[in-house]
């Protein structure tokens, strides 16, 4: 068995830690919206295009997330159409991008020269407000939308020198959009608390509701008390979702109810425990990007890994084939990872790779002797 040779380790780089990133005028985006209408609660469901218009592949990160993420982010501005005022100290527009409802898994999307790629994102509405500092009334009607997509990583160019791959770092702005935003008209409301273990409060838990064909419709963080609240809903069946952020097990809970006239004011508590794992895929898993090479480096296509990781109770196994130039992307757990290399007319050859605890991306240049059998 062989261990793998090369390891590149890329963290993540918070965008505001970060040195400035470069424009970059390979990646283009271009957004669509599903309504230009868009009465509040409700989220702008956008779309966003990003078309490769470099000679060569270049690898995004997924999820997109808003810009106090880490990773690929995206900062959307609304721009009223109407002044707001001379002199008036109001605050401006924004849409924030949603966290993803359920267990979160990020990972890596291959975009090829002259490819396209299309990532549907919901967008919640923060209407500019009017007044000193902002707290006044919300701005209603016409707005402009804008935004811009980035990414930056640490140390990206490690990776594109050992392994050989464009991780796309920079930013790019999209189109512009005419929306209008309404306000909103539902009386009803959603409350309850999150807790944990002898009802021990869990702060900054994401609560997402969604209506009865279960489309997003609110996302916030619950306060230090455990707390959230949904209000202006409209009469409805709706769902709500938590769970816990930044850890690394699937906490993932949700439950409905009815939103009337008679029962304006819905309740629910959740009780979020410990509990014991047996799949795979409700632990957290890494993008880890790997390249497949002969012994002088070039790269090999045609090859077949087979994987295996256990924690001595949860065993996960996963089949994949390499691309034309002997990459792929996979979602792995951290830990060690047992690899089989497989490839038509050659023997096959052991490797292990060890994930890294922790955000981020993973890289493994994987040295194949392929000799015959």
């Amino acid at each position: 068995m062989r261990i793998c040779s090369v390891l590149v380790l890329v963290v993540l780089a918070a965008w505001g830690e970060a040195r400035a990133a470069p424009a970059d005028d390979t990646l283009k985006l271009l957004i669509s919206v599903e309504q230009q209408t868009v009465t509040a609660p409700y989220p702008i469901r956008a779309t966003l295009h990003l078309h490769n218009s470099g000679p060569a592949p270049v690898w995004l990160y997924r999820p997109i997330r808003g810009p106090a993420g880490n990773g690929s982010t995206l900062d959307v501005q609304l721009t009223p159409s109407r002044e707001l005022g001379a002199g008036a100290d109001a605050s401006p527009g924004h849409a924030a991008v949603f966290e993803r409802a359920g267990f979160p898994r990020p990972r890596l999307v291959r975009l090829d020269s002259g490819a396209d790629y299309e990532e549907k994102t919901n967008l919640k509405v923060v209407p500019a407000m009017t007044g000193a500092e902002g707290q006044g009334e919300p701005v209603w009607g016409r707005y402009r939308l804008t935004a811009v997509y980035r990414a930056q990583y640490s140390n990206a160019s490690v990776v594109e020198r050992i392994a050989g791959v464009d991780l796309w770092e920079g930013e790019t702005a999209g189109n512009a959009v005419e929306i209008e935003l309404q306000p909103p008209s539902g009386e009803g409301t959603i409350s309850g608390r999150v807790l944990a273990k002898e009802s021990r409060p869990i702060f900054d838990a994401l609560v997402t509701l969604s209506d009865e064909q279960e489309r997003l419709v609110d996302q916030i963080r619950t306060g230090f008390e455990g707390r959230y609240s949904f209000a202006n809903l409209p009469w409805g069946i709706f769902w709500v979702t938590v769970r816990r952020m930044n850890f690394p097990e699937d906490t993932v809970q949700f439950r409905h109810l009815d939103v009337t006239p008679e029962v304006p004011d819905g309740t629910i508590d959740f009780l979020l425990l410990p509990r014991e794992i047996h799949r795979a895929r409700e632990f957290l898993h890494k993008p880890v990007l790997l390249r497949v090479t002969d012994n002088e480096g070039r790269p090999l296509d045609k090859v077949r890994m087979d994987i295996t990781w256990s924690s001595g109770t949860v065993l996960e196994t996963i089949k994949a084939d390499v691309a034309a130039d002997g990459t792929i992307a996979l979602q792995l757990l951290p830990g060690r990872h047992y690899v089989t290399l497989k490839r038509g007319g050659c023997r096959k050859e052991e490797h292990r790779v060890d994930v890294a605890e922790g955000e981020g991306i993973d890289g493994f240049v994987l040295h194949y002797d392929c000799g015959a059998k």
